[in-house]
């Protein structure tokens, strides 16, 4: 009868073995996918690229990078390692994010091991699997999935080192946790909530012992930040610039809230952290018709299981609930404060936590509710978002996050296919970000005339046409210009919102006046417009 009865564990384990690996393939292939898709780099993406063709390993420690732009010190170094091994090009810069997000995947599937039974395992490795902002940010060359990776990792060194009582092993634990500092920023929330929550829960047990030798970590981590900002953080420190950009558009959170309005920025912000990053709200609209899609909609039952998991743990996993709980009350704290933007893909590097939480209440659910059938449709329900949108984008990639996608390197092979002898092309100001990685990316045969931004210099929009001529007598001599400009992004880094109003507030858009100064010299022949760059081919009246 024993013998029967391991048998029975030994198929089960296997099956859920088979299951969890089919769900990582499944995963890896998916950003595998998109990221030999290899979609036109947008703009976040290279504001950030435009240090790697110039900045050396000692520059990017040292200096500024372009356009304002902040990122650990350690992603920085990978990424530019990649660059020189593999060329400058897009799947050069996003390989370290997809190195990234393909290992998350591995280890997130060992912590939901440890901590969940079988069914809950694989809920929770299906939504961060298959959840379109995991697969997204693991092919986007910026710092996200990294930090994701660098949460996962902090958590997973909690369960390796939590029990140990050898100094020897704290020691490795406090080194271990102090290099994922210098790869990720957030990755101190999750640290620092692991060592209150510890430090509490032996504090209440008086537990002395566990204590003081898990201060020896701790302080290891607080060193290695410290050094870390010391030598390189410090320079990254945040703009007065960004955290207006953040307050105009109310990604802080209100603390403590004094309206009604303000409060209403909690299950707004709840709801949208249901969708981006943890994809368990329906949110595509080519598909957001009738009843199933209406329900999908609303994140009632993620937000039951998140609520209950919290409760449960609280109640029965005390040393756990404190360290998953702390995160989340440290980031929300310095929301509170300014130091932390609440949006999009801020939210990635603690969502491995939320995910756990909703995991843990379906469990909870799963041991009180006896009728498979009402668990098995609460797990579809919890699943179907992710796993839908992820196979929907599978077939129809140019719409994954369509806010997202940019058309630079499309727009500039147009060009460059339709250029001919003695043309010239005009890249206005507020394409450059994109113009300046891709003249280097691309086999471009042509120069263009960089447009400069005259806004500050002028005191009105006659005043900014007249500057503009200085820019457009450059190639007057020529008998064709292209002309490129940027529909999307009208502003620059550090700019404040609509500033100055004249430029943005007038009868005509930024855009719309540039159009119709070139219509002044020629006649428009050709017209391309794309989902953020639109291209101009005039014909020049003769002089």
């Amino acid at each position: 009868m024993d013998s029967l009865t391991n048998n029975s564990f030994l198929k089960k384990d296997q099956y859920l073995n088979l299951i969890i690996l089919t769900i990582i393939f499944l995963g890896a292939a998916l950003r595998l996918f998109h990221y030999f898709y290899d979609r036109s780099l947008w703009m976040d993406e290279t504001y950030l690229s435009a240090s790697f063709s110039h900045l050396s390993y000692t520059d990017l420690a040292t200096k500024v990078l372009d356009h304002q732009q902040k990122a650990p010190i350690g992603f920085l170094w990978l990424v530019k390692l990649s660059v020189n091994l593999f060329g400058n090009n897009e799947m050069a810069l996003r390989a370290i994010p997809l190195l990234s997000g393909i290992i998350s995947l591995f280890i997130f599937a060992r912590i939901n091991r440890y901590f969940l039974n079988s069914v809950a395992q694989i809920m929770a490795l299906a939504i961060f699997s298959f959840a379109p902002a995991f697969i997204y940010h693991s092919v986007e060359i910026k710092q996200y999935s990294t930090e994701c990776l660098a949460t996962i990792i902090a958590l997973y060194l909690f369960i390796r080192y939590k029990d140990s009582q050898s100094w020897k092993m704290k020691i490795c634990w406090g080194i271990w946790g102090a290099v994922t500092l210098w790869f990720a920023y957030a990755v101190i929330f999750i640290l620092a909530g692991i060592a209150a929550g510890m430090s509490l829960y032996d504090l209440l047990r008086k537990n002395w012992k566990q204590f003081w030798i898990n201060i020896v970590p701790f302080s290891i981590w607080m060193i290695s930040f410290g050094l870390n900002y010391i030598f390189f953080t410090h320079k990254h420190a945040e703009s007065e610039w960004i955290v207006y950009f953040f307050k105009t558009y109310d990604n802080f959170m209100p603390f403590p809230p004094h309206t009604l309005e303000q409060l209403k920025w909690f299950p707004r912000n709840f709801q949208a952290m249901m969708d981006y990053p943890l994809g368990l709200v329906w949110t595509n609209p080519d598909f957001n018709k009738g009843l199933i899609f209406k329900i999908l909609n609303i994140s009632i039952i993620p937000a039951i299981l998140l609520f209950t998991g919290i409760f449960s743990i609280s109640r029965n996993q005390k040393q756990l609930f404190y360290v998953l709980i702390f995160p989340a009350a440290f980031m929300l704290f310095a929301s509170g404060i300014a130091l932390y933007p609440l949006i999009e893909r801020f939210w990635l590097f603690i969502a491995p936590i939320f995910i756990l939480f909703i995991a843990f209440g379906f469990q909870f659910f799963e041991q009180k509710i006896k009728n498979k059938w009402i668990i098995a449709l609460i797990f579809i329900l919890i699943t179907f978002s992710s796993v839908a949108q992820a196979t929907y984008y599978l077939f129809q990639p140019q719409k994954f996050y369509k806010h997202k996608k940019s058309y630079q390197r499309e727009s500039l092979q147009y060009i460059n296919n339709h250029f001919k002898e003695g043309d010239a092309v005009y890249n206005y100001w507020n394409n450059h970000p994109g113009f300046g990685v891709y003249k280097v990316i691309l086999p471009l045969k042509f120069k263009a005339i960089e447009g400069r931004d005259y806004r500050k210099e002028s005191k009105d929009l006659a005043d900014y046409n007249h500057h503009l001529q200085s820019d457009l007598r450059k190639f007057t001599a020529k008998k064709r210009v292209w002309l490129i400009f940027n529909t999307q992004f009208l502003t620059d880094i550090g700019d404040l919102a609509d500033d100055p109003k004249w430029y943005y507030k007038s009868k005509y858009s930024p855009t719309q006046n540039l159009v119709r100064e070139f219509d002044k010299i020629g006649k428009p022949v050709d017209k391309q417009v794309y989902t953020d760059v639109t291209i101009y081919l005039f014909e020049l009246d003769k002089p």
